[in-house]
């Protein structure tokens, strides 16, 4: 009997961005290691979409924290880099770019807070760019469903 293979999606950006509330809107089965609201460790949840298993684990976008970023990278499928939209592209979500793209990984940008600043983000990318709401939802599966194509297809 063949085995489904299980994908792993990190969640990335810079502090306070919407990565826990995004992982929040795409997982009901979670768990998060978080002192005083923030994240300091990982957030962590798994879902099935169109019938395989995909984990999804946060990490703490404090510069601090950075060790966790790399510890949770590994054997990574694919990732979102959580933008937030009305700080632009930070220097933390500048050096997740340069290292995604360096080890070829495929990512998508989720542009979030569009309710607080809806402007494009000032760069160019080689991801494709979703605009998001994540305390609403809004873009977050069809961000998703983008990634596990684009992981799918091996590009």
């Amino acid at each position: 009997m063949k085995q489904n293979k299980e994908t792993k999606i990190v969640v990335l950006g810079a502090y306070n961005s919407g990565k826990t509330t995004t992982l929040e809107q795409i997982c009901n089965n979670r768990a998060k290691v978080e002192y005083n609201g923030t994240t300091t460790a990982l957030d962590y949840g798994n879902t099935v979409i169109s019938g395989e298993k995909v984990h999804f684990f946060g990490t703490p976008g404090q510069e601090r924290f950075r060790f966790m970023r790399r510890i949770l990278s590994e054997g990574l499928d694919g990732a979102i880099l959580v933008v937030d939209n009305t700080n632009g592209i930070t220097n933390t979500d500048q050096e997740i770019i340069e290292r995604l793209n360096q080890y070829q990984v495929p990512y998508v940008i989720f542009s979030n807070k569009q309710d607080l600043n809806s402007d494009e983000l000032q760069m160019v990318f080689d991801a494709p760019v979703i605009p998001t709401i994540a305390h609403e939802g809004q873009g977050i599966m069809e961000g998703v469903e983008i990634l596990l194509e684009i992981v799918k297809s091996g590009c």
